[in-house]
């Protein structure tokens, strides 16, 4: 699985729909395939597992963190697309610290590209091969199909920190009509982070929103931290659960209700230089 190795962020090209690659939906909790290549959605970011996993065969593995900090996971909900034996892929918090298998991946060589399998067994694979309104992204218990094979893009680094300034690149869905305030209201759980960036579970606080504008949800914050002057010196992370890794949040908030735990990064802590952000622009 050396296509992993130093690597800290990639893109899975579809190989057979070329221009269609995996991404995670703007609800939070889907997986689907855009072309949309220069949207943070369609990034992942690679975590390696160290060690062995109770009941995995092979490995090692590595967890694929989403623009929403939550991880590519393998469902048991039977998928509507597909062959029928195929699942629902979705993205998923990671509230414990034992991972599930399905949440485990690797990359097998299948020449000229990869087949992107799961510790329980399963193969990542894209939809819509002859119907190419079909969008979905499953997993199946086969690994016959040319449409599971997938390159693996490795994303260079940038060099320097996103602005609010830059415009977000994100997934831009066609919908019947914008949200509204009911579709995007939600409770936020926050906290600002120690300068190593530890965090007092003791000392979460939260607030209600109802708007998923990234940039309104910095400003609330910077206020509600006594921080009205600093809002454009603190950096953003979501963490999907109490063993998630933070994840810088660099597009609007999905649409939904789910809650969100934010965790405020004040620039220039150590924290906050440690943190990595993928070159969506660059091409390779």
């Amino acid at each position: 699985m050396e296509v992993f190795d130093d690597v800290h962020f990639v893109r899975l090209r579809c190989r057979v729909r070329r221009t269609k690659y995996l991404a995670a939906d703007d609800d939070g909790h889907g997986v689907c395939l855009s072309s949309q290549r220069g949207a943070h959605n369609t990034v992942w970011a690679v975590q390696h597992m160290e060690g062995a996993v109770e009941g995995a065969e092979g490995g090692p593995f590595v967890l694929l963190r989403g623009a929403y900090g939550r991880y590519l996971f393998a469902t048991d909900v039977q998928a509507n697309t597909g062959p029928g034996h195929g699942v629902q892929a979705s993205q998923q918090p990671r509230p414990h610290p034992n991972t599930p298998r399905c949440m485990l991946w690797q990359a097998i060589r299948r020449e000229p590209s990869f087949i992107i399998r799961n510790a329980g067994g399963r193969y990542l694979r894209a939809n819509g091969k002859y119907l190419r309104w079909r969008t979905a992204a499953t997993v199946a218990g086969d690994d016959g199909s040319a449409m599971m094979q997938w390159d693996v893009q490795a994303v260079p680094l940038r060099l320097d920190r996103p602005t609010l300034i830059d415009p977000p690149p994100q997934l831009m869905r066609r919908r019947r009509r914008p949200p509204t305030e009911e579709d995007v209201s939600r409770q936020i759980r926050y906290i600002r982070a120690g300068v190593d960036g530890d965090i007092d579970e003791t000392g979460w606080r939260t607030v209600r929103i109802s708007t998923n504008s990234l940039m309104q949800l910095r400003l609330t914050l910077a206020n509600l931290l006594g921080q009205n002057r600093s809002a454009l010196h603190t950096t953003l992370c979501v963490r999907a659960g109490a063993y998630a890794d933070l994840s810088p949040l660099l597009i609007d908030l999905p649409i939904g209700n789910d809650r969100l735990d934010i965790v405020v990064i004040t620039h220039g802590t150590p924290v906050d230089n440690s943190l990595l952000y993928p070159n969506v622009n660059a091409r390779n």
